[in-house]
């Protein structure tokens, strides 16, 4: 468990995939990043897709480097999901991907401490200097909640990253002292 001030980040399970997907794929949130009409070019995952992309190296701890998902929890109970990829070790660079359950959820401070829970825990125990957020540029609501959490965007390509959007926003939060990046 990972405390942040408002959430606990648990480490997630194969048990908990399912609710991860749900929370993804069938939340009243997902319009806001997945699927028509505003995202018809990044359809929402199918659940085979899902766990293609969320392999169980993500809920477990054979390979921390390559990726791990947490559940965001609030007193005691799953609001949402937030993960890191895979630990590009030649830049100590990481990508996020964070999603709430559902609207009740926002406007709370909850992915903001998520985030900034995670951005620590990152760099504290995997040196990871520099933090990336990639969501679509229609999405002004995540793009003003990462603002929030010190991540700016970037007019640079990353190598080997991959957009998942046409109009991919890549943010950066870089961490730690510059004479150590």
């Amino acid at each position: 468990m990972i405390k942040g001030q408002q959430v606990i980040l648990r480490p997630a399970t194969l048990n908990d995939r399912r609710q991860i997907f749900e929370w993804l794929a069938q939340s009243d949130l997902t319009s806001n990043m997945l699927g028509p009409p505003d995202f018809p070019d990044n359809l929402v995952p199918t659940w085979d897709e899902f766990v293609s992309d969320y392999n169980p190296n993500f809920f477990t701890n054979f390979n921390p480097d390559g990726g791990r998902s947490f559940i965001i929890e609030v007193s005691g109970a799953g609001i949402g999901h937030i993960n890191y990829n895979e630990i590009d070790r030649s830049i100590n660079t990481v990508e996020l991907d964070i999603w709430l359950a559902d609207s009740q959820h926002c406007n709370k401070g909850y992915g903001t401490d998520a985030i900034l829970t995670l951005c620590d825990y990152l760099f504290y125990n995997f040196n990871c200097k520099a933090i990336i957020l990639a969501p679509s540029a229609r999405n002004k609501a995540a793009i003003r909640a990462y603002e929030k959490c010190g991540f700016q965007t970037i007019n640079e390509s990353l190598e080997h990253f991959v957009p998942d959007y046409y109009d991919t926003v890549i943010m950066m939060k870089k961490i730690g002292n510059e004479e150590d990046q």
